[in-house]
């Protein structure tokens, strides 16, 4: 096994968006839409107030994926939020970057998702 690299300096932001269906590409591409974005990058120049929460512990992150998915699970079909939290678990500290997690309940499209920024002057949403 090789052994990871080690992390960059930065940190996740966390957003979420649940709705009844997965959004046009119109509503993904206003960037005052709460719809998320067609590029994951892009959920960074979206309004702060749909940032849900920052994490600079590669733990946190996935423990805050964990609660999400828990509380609007996938459905049996989907693939299973234990498979999704593992692969976080194991990436997230090692290799930092986005982890898009979108999936449909048995009413709802639900996005969690987890964007890995550098904490760049007018790029960052909000320093942890």
């Amino acid at each position: 096994m090789t052994p990871a690299v080690p992390p960059p300096e930065g940190h996740w932001h966390a957003y979420t968006y649940t709705g009844p269906w997965k959004p046009e590409d119109r509503a993904a591409r206003a960037p005052a839409s709460p719809a998320p974005p067609l590029l994951v990058r892009d959920r960074l120049r979206k309004p702060r107030a749909l940032l849900a929460a920052t994490f600079t512990e590669p733990g946190a992150a996935p423990a805050w994926l964990a609660r999400e998915t828990a509380e609007a699970p996938p459905l049996p079909t989907a693939l299973p939020a234990a498979t999704v939290l593992a692969y976080a678990r194991e990436r997230l500290p090692a290799y930092p970057y986005d982890l898009v997690t979108r999936y449909y309940t048995a009413s709802t499209y639900v996005c969690r998702d987890l964007v890995w920024c550098e904490g760049a002057p007018g790029a960052c949403p909000g320093a942890p």
